[in-house]
């Protein structure tokens, strides 16, 4: 009984932060198919997702927990999976010129790896926490949960500039995963069952999507178990989106 009633909690807080956050953000919903609905290893507390050359990126987060694998997007078969140490906190990532990179949250600290053999290549550092990666031509685009996205140099890391997300004249915090796709940045805000859309040039969000549905099939009562991970597949021209320990991955197009 003590299970079922918290799990009745949860859900009816999750519909209190859709309708909160609808309210304040726009006031109807973009659209979205689902076009594929697949297993997703369900040990996996996602941060980072990412399409290379064929291959779906993910990390993993949790002190003495974080890990990185790689698979086939059609399947959840993992190739190779290297754990980090154990006072590191995977977050997001992002490849960028054939390089993986990834952050961590609280560990001031960037990996480069080589996306082949997942072998650590380089190490970069940089202030405040990471939470979420993307890359566009040129440069690397990171989020650090509140409403600015910091669009970095790949080489150095170094902040070349900073954007505010708004919608109208509200501030959109809590920035969590992020992905360049379309010439467009789209992002999880951590603890919502939304992905918004956003303008890369100005910082306005311009649509949003209410994924409450698959967060009530994929928590089973869990807070934590978040939306959270969208990947670009060029070559179907769709989204994969999951979340933090879900059972299920999607393939998503957007209106």
């Amino acid at each position: 009984m003590p299970g079922v009633v918290v799990s009745r909690l949860f859900q009816l807080l999750m519909i209190v932060v859709a309708l909160l956050v609808s309210t304040l953000q726009a006031q109807e919903s973009s659209g979205y198919k689902i076009l594929k609905s697949l297993k997703h290893n369900s040990g996996y507390f996602t941060q980072g997702l990412e399409v290379h050359d064929g291959l779906m990126f993910e990390s993993s987060g949790g002190y003495g927990k974080s890990k990185l694998r790689k698979y086939p997007p059609g399947a959840d078969n993992t190739l190779l999976e290297i754990p980090l140490q154990e006072k590191y906190f995977a977050e997001g990532l992002s490849v960028f010129s054939d390089e993986l990179f990834v952050l961590t949250w609280r560990e001031n600290t960037l990996f480069v790896l080589d996306p082949d053999n997942l072998q650590i290549k380089r190490e970069l550092t940089y202030e405040g926490q990471g939470w979420g990666l993307a890359s566009n031509s040129t440069q690397l685009i990171m989020s650090d949960g509140s409403d600015t996205i910091y669009f970095r140099d790949p080489q150095s890391f170094a902040i070349e500039k900073e954007l505010q997300v708004r919608y109208q004249q509200h501030s959109v915090r809590r920035i969590n995963e992020l992905e360049f796709a379309q010439g467009y940045l789209w992002a999880n805000i951590w603890r919502s069952p939304f992905i918004i859309k956003i303008k890369p040039t100005t910082g306005a969000v311009v649509a949003f999507y209410d994924f409450t549905e698959l967060v009530m099939e994929n928590s089973a009562g869990n807070k934590e178990s978040v939306l959270n991970g969208i990947a670009y597949d060029a070559e179907l021209g769709a989204y994969w989106i999951t979340g933090k320990l879900w059972p299920r991955r999607y393939l998503v197009s957007f209106d």
